[in-house]
């Protein structure tokens, strides 16, 4: 039997047949008198010890405790009131993001013609003339 030992020489993991390898662990290859009998059956990481060539169990051993990720509680609407509330409100906010989306476009505008406006002022101050030619 081939047993993986952590840094604290506690059984971690065993192979009956074949290999067991991880890195940063300990493999050993033990026989089989030196394990309890009821070694198999009670098998948890940590459980064992392996000292003194012989596999004890571990005085110090602690259930892991593995927590769970909690499931955040969803509201879902329950009455058709409520479902009716939801909806309006969203109509609302598509009118007003409208709204908005047609106050930009209007603003747009009016830069693109302030834009214009300022271009040709620029063109007369560099001094063109009446047959629109450019004087340098």
């Amino acid at each position: 039997m081939q047993i993986l030992l952590n840094q604290n020489n506690e059984i971690i993991a065993y192979a009956v047949s074949g290999g067991i390898e991880r890195e940063g662990y300990e493999t050993l290859t033990i026989e089989n008198n030196f394990i309890p009998k009821s070694f198999r059956q009670s098998f948890k990481p940590k459980y064992f010890l392996y000292k003194d060539g012989e596999v004890k169990v571990n005085a110090n051993y602690e259930e892991e405790k593995t927590e769970l990720p909690q499931i955040p509680q969803i509201d879902f609407p329950t009455s058709d009131e409520e479902l009716r509330r939801m909806f309006s409100s969203m109509q609302v906010q598509i009118v007003q993001g409208n709204k908005m989306v047609t106050q930009l476009t209007q603003q747009n505008a009016n830069l693109s013609q302030q834009i214009v406006q300022l271009s040709q002022e620029v063109e007369n101050l560099k001094g063109g003339n009446s047959d629109e030619t450019t004087i340098s």
